[in-house]
């Protein structure tokens, strides 16, 4: 057995102890016929990909650090009992033997209840652990532990782990890892041109944009259009000889001039957004997944990407879809309410429209010139 020393803690009336041990051993201490999805009494299920993210970023690669402690409680009042002694200076210090052999661990498993931080303790479970993370690394995790909670503080624990906790919106944690270097790729892409589109006066989505935690009635989050942008890969397009990728620069001038035409062609604005479904995020979804069509219609036909030519290819696409006079091309609202019959409303209609402006080559011509 193994001491570990630990902390008295005083709230109200209730102990609760601080301390430190081997995660690996600790989750060998909890329910381990806990499986991925089984439904328990007092936890969410296991979830798999959860699992292989937080053991990815323990291992020694990304050298992850966890710490925040994870909750437990006592199941048996005659394992992982609390003892004290008084030390030279008259101070009382308490500690806890933990088993720290294979067999020790085989008689204590079972033995604590995971009150909070399942997932980041099972990942230390050998079904999930990172195989770098080697027996003799030392890695350590914090934990706050409960002496046979009774049922009145296990649903005090519920409440706070559960009820009180308020998650941190997408758009909030985007802003948070770009300042702290963290952005995935499509992030690192695409986010300069959702903020030069929030900035600059040319943009029709100037100033509209919420790029944090700030309140914009009717705004676009910032998580959400580069979600889109990835989705519609504008970033992929290329012009010139030989063949280059747009810079932001570029992709702010072309992207605002195309929903600009959208707006002039249906007289709407994305400055101004009302009940149309067009200036909704929906709408704007719509919009977007078209992009690529409309550019590569401007390469083969040599034309300059203007507002112009914006509208033009709207009244081709509309003319395909056989509108009749008033009818707009959101008209149709089941396919806006949600995400994916909106992308494949999209992708019809950009086949549609490519099918119909396919013949037309564009040699090495430069629509932004």
């Amino acid at each position: 057995m193994k001491r570990v020393e630990v902390l008295r803690v005083q709230q109200y009336g209730t102990d609760f102890y601080i301390g430190k041990y081997d995660p690996r051993r600790l989750v060998k201490m909890a329910d381990r016929s806990i499986d991925v999805g089984d439904i328990q009494e007092a936890q969410r299920p296991l979830d798999k990909k959860h699992l292989k993210d937080i053991s990815d970023y323990t291992g020694p690669k990304e050298k992850g650090m966890l710490p925040a402690s994870v909750m437990i409680g006592t199941r048996d009042k005659d394992k992982l009992k609390l003892e004290k002694e008084i030390d030279e200076l008259g101070r009382t210090q308490y500690f806890i033997l933990f088993p720290d052999t294979q067999e020790e661990l085989e008689q204590y498993e079972n033995c604590i209840d995971i009150i909070d931080g399942q997932h980041r303790l099972f990942a230390f479970d050998d079904r999930y652990r990172n195989e770098g993370l080697k027996d003799d690394m030392v890695y350590e995790m914090a934990f706050s532990l409960f002496i046979t909670p009774d049922l009145t503080t296990r649903r005090r624990l519920f409440t706070i782990t559960n009820d009180m906790q308020k998650a941190v919106s997408g758009n909030l944690l985007l802003y948070l890892r770009s300042k702290l270097g963290m952005l995935r790729p499509e992030e690192e892409l695409y986010l300069p041109l959702v903020q030069s589109l929030n900035a600059e006066n040319r943009s029709p989505l100037k100033g509209r944009i919420i790029m944090n935690a700030e309140r914009i009635p009717k705004g676009y989050k910032a998580k959400e259009l580069i979600k889109i942008f990835d989705k519609a890969k504008i970033g992929e397009i290329k012009i010139g000889e030989p063949a280059r990728r747009l810079s932001i620069g570029e992709l702010l001038s072309v992207v605002s001039a195309y929903l600009s035409g959208w707006e002039m062609y249906y007289r709407l604005s994305y400055q101004k957004p009302g009940k149309e479904t067009m200036t909704k995020i929906s709408g704007l979804r719509y919009v977007l997944h078209l992009f690529n069509t409309f550019f590569d219609h401007a390469l083969h036909s040599q034309t300059k990407f203007t507002e112009e030519f914006v509208q033009s290819v709207i009244r081709e696409l509309e003319m395909i879809k056989g509108l009749k006079e008033g009818e707009t091309l959101f008209d149709r609202s089941l396919e806006f309410r949600g995400e994916g019959a909106t992308v494949k409303m999209a992708t019809d209609d950009a086949a549609e429209l490519k099918a119909y402006l396919d013949g037309k080559s564009s040699g090495g011509f430069n629509p932004l010139v």
